[in-house]
């Protein structure tokens, strides 16, 4: 949609302007109307329109000026002077200035404004395609593939640029697309500056070294760890290529000169040059299966499998008790029999859930309560789980999971006996339920880390620390609604709680019955 900025001093015009005609019908849709030429100005600093119907004569700034000052600040922006009929000479003016077209208050209709608006819009087009091929010509041909395969350019922009990489419409090619991926590129990353980029390089080298029986094809840097390659074929020409074991045989070249591998994804279904965004984004979807299969693997087709759930509550409360028994072999059993069925799960909308799934289970069992709705950076700052979703792979994320409950394991061995201060703790919370203790405030007052604090809670009590906080401030309100004369907002206000529906909710969730019926009975 092309955005229009209407600017005159008369609100009539201004209504008449945006109410009289279907603008969408156009293409176009009012950005703004201004009653000056300053507040049309202030505007472009905030949004820069595509059209300009301005009037000449205003108070203060006239349109003459703001037509001087749009085409030295904005020229590629289209300007139409409104004008009254004994104003054709500063009419003149302003198309001298740069004004593209003008029309008359008093009798425009909407045949004169479709027509004014499909030559700006056939003019801004224009000026569009041949700004963009002007771009194409300062960019090598890696960079245009790089732009083809982000998929984010119009469809005329898209044939542009097939044609400038030599791909015109006569094309009667097809071409198959994969994606690698660098394993664990973070440690790839150490490189600096110009070692990176001749790390980079010579990567890329030799993997062409080992495609050169697949010619013609492209290989280029899709992304800092990634490379495309797209192999070019004629349309009757099969595709049989054997890449598990080219990949098998690059790997060992690049572990021995860059102690690194590639994962692969391949799509073999064969593709016209328009659709290589969506089929290169599949492929890349195919290499990020090594999660389930390992650094260096390949695959060139999705296994389709359904959406299974985790039971994470039942597989946490199994390991959580083992933990707290001390067990360290069965809580490995129960996290051996949990990822293995994780690797039955194998598809790539999956990898996130089961990634989330490991946090989750990992934030209960360290003795935390859990928010709702949390997202991976919150995760990350809230409980030091970067580990687990950087994980490139499914056997290193049950690593770093039964790394995690090790140390769980051998904190609560190091703290056998009961810790005083959560007892005194305890008796703290029961005599200030009316007060709103702090997770922070609490472990605090036991001089712990929070980590150490929930884990040592929750061993004590078998709840959270947030948990165990409601659930008194519960108990202390049922006795309060079932013994005394007190109304439900009095209660409320009584264990800290001001926001009435708040309570109800909380109430009704540990007791199934809401504080008013209490009261009734």
């Amino acid at each position: 949609m092309l955005k229009v900025v209407i600017v005159d001093d008369e609100l009539i015009v201004r209504v008449g302007f945006r109410s009289c005609i279907r603008w969408e019908d156009y293409g176009c849709e009012i950005a703004a109307t201004c009653e000056s030429a300053e507040d049309a100005i202030a505007f472009f600093q905030k949004e820069i329109p595509d059209i300009v119907f301005t009037d000449i004569m205003m108070p203060g700034m006239d349109g003459i000026a703001l037509v001087e000052y749009i085409r030295n600040h904005y020229p590629r922006v289209k300007i139409v002077v409104l004008s009254c009929v004994n104003e054709i000479d500063y009419v003149k003016k302003a198309i001298k200035l740069g004004a593209e077209d003008y029309i008359l208050k008093l009798s425009f209709t909407q045949d004169t404004m479709g027509e004014v608006i499909g030559k700006l819009r056939e003019m801004i087009e224009k000026e569009r395609k041949e700004s963009f091929y002007s771009e194409l010509q300062a960019v090598n041909r890696e960079e245009l593939f790089r732009m083809l395969l982000s998929g984010n350019l119009p469809l005329a922009g898209s044939e542009k640029l097939l044609e400038k990489l030599g791909y015109s419409g006569d094309f009667q090619g097809v071409w198959y697309v994969g994606c690698f991926l660098i394993d664990h590129f973070k440690t790839v990353k150490g490189f600096r500056g110009a070692n990176l980029q001749m790390m980079c390089h010579g990567l890329l080298n030799i993997v062409r070294e080992y495609l050169t029986n697949l010619e013609p094809f492209e290989l280029v840097f899709a992304g800092e760890n990634e490379f495309a390659l797209l192999i070019e074929r004629q349309r009757n020409e099969p595709f049989s290529e054997n890449f598990k074991e080219m990949l098998n045989g690059l790997n060992g070249a690049l572990r021995t000169h860059f102690n690194l591998t590639l994962s692969m994804g391949m799509d073999v279904r064969a593709c016209s040059g328009m659709a290589i965004p969506a089929h290169y984004k599949y492929a890349r979807e195919l290499a990020e299966l090594r999660f389930f299969d390992g650094n260096g693997s390949y695959h060139q087709e999705e296994a389709k499998k359904g959406e299974s759930l985790l039971a994470k509550r039942k597989i946490q409360k199994k390991i959580q008790a083992a933990i707290f028994k001390q067990d360290e072999k069965e809580a490995k059993e129960l996290s051996e029999l949990w990822f293995r069925d994780m690797k039955g799960m194998a598809s790539f909308g999956q990898i996130q859930n089961i990634r989330r799934s490991v946090v989750e289970t990992w934030v209960f069992i360290s003795g935390y309560s859990l928010p709702e709705a949390v997202e991976e950076s919150e995760y990350d700052g809230m409980y030091s789980t970067a580990v687990f979703w950087e994980a490139e792979t499914l056997a290193e994320l049950k690593q770093a999971f039964q790394e995690g409950v090790g140390m769980v394991l051998e904190y609560l061995q190091a703290n056998r006996a009961a810790n005083p201060e959560i007892i005194q703790l305890i008796q703290y919370l029961e005599n200030h339920i009316g007060e709103n203790i702090s997770l922070d405030h609490a472990a605090g007052r036991c001089a712990l880390g929070k980590s150490q604090f929930c884990i040592l809670f929750k061993k004590h009590t078998g709840e959270t620390f947030v948990n165990y906080f409601n659930h008194l401030k519960m108990k202390r309100a049922y006795e309060l609604l079932s013994c005394t004369n007190l109304q439900v907002q009095e209660v409320a206000n009584q264990i800290g709680i001001r926001d009435i529906s708040y309570f109800s909710r909380m109430f009704k969730k540990y007791y199934q019955i809401s504080p008013s019926d209490v009261k009734k009975r």
